[in-house]
């Protein structure tokens, strides 16, 4: 039996990406799937967290792990996925961007009721998110974590605070990801898709 509160790390020697998560007890078996699909291709540390209040407090640990991540490896561009996502080749182009940090961006139009006005609404993806190796992009995941830990509005997640650190990172440049590498749902994701995910297999912990 594995031991659940071990890290599942490869035996390839960290390079200039290295493809990072963290799971609880209970999604260990995700991502030691995720290990084996990304192993043939680059170097990987998933982290084993404890599972301690809500799953809100859980995904919240995100910028955290980044940074533990960013310490252990501070000369290689840090992928975070999370571990029920599936690779299906090597996600070297996603790191090829000019921006510090990357992440995927949903735009949709939208009107409210009886108004001629059209607005947009802006979600960003924390599913998959690419961080190279520099002080801004830092910067960026220590604003997140404290505004995760200190805004005083219902967050659901950790992505509305992601937003809210985006849209006033002004030290910060950003690229949007190519969606083939955004982890789309396996049920709608094309041939073309390299990151996919898959919700179902929450109900198979």
């Amino acid at each position: 039996m594995p031991n659940n509160s071990t890290d599942i790390i490869s035996d390839i020697q960290p390079s200039d990406l290295v493809i990072c998560g963290f799971f609880t007890p209970d999604y260990r078996h995700l991502a030691a799937s995720l290990a084996e699909d990304v192993a043939p291709y680059h170097p990987f540390h998933f982290f084993s967290v404890s599972k301690e209040g809500t799953w809100v407090n859980v995904v919240q640990r995100k910028p955290s792990i980044v940074l533990q991540a960013m310490d252990l490896y501070p000369n290689a561009t840090i992928v975070l996925l999370d571990v029920d996502c599936s690779v299906r080749g090597p996600i070297d182009a996603m790191t090829d961007i000019p921006g510090d940090v990357s992440a995927y961006v949903k735009l949709k139009q939208t009107r409210r009721f009886l108004s001629p006005r059209e607005q947009t609404l802006v979600h960003v993806s924390s599913r998959s998110m690419v961080f190279k190796p520099n002080d801004r992009a830092r910067r960026l995941l220590k604003d997140w974590d404290t505004e995760i830990r200190t805004a005083q509005y219902p967050q659901g997640g950790c992505e509305r605070a992601l937003r809210m650190t985006l849209f006033k990172a002004t030290y910060l440049s950003f690229t949007p990801m190519d969606d083939r590498y955004s982890g789309r749902e396996i049920t709608i994701a094309s041939e073309e898709d390299v990151v996919v995910h898959d919700s179902a297999s929450r109900g198979k912990r």
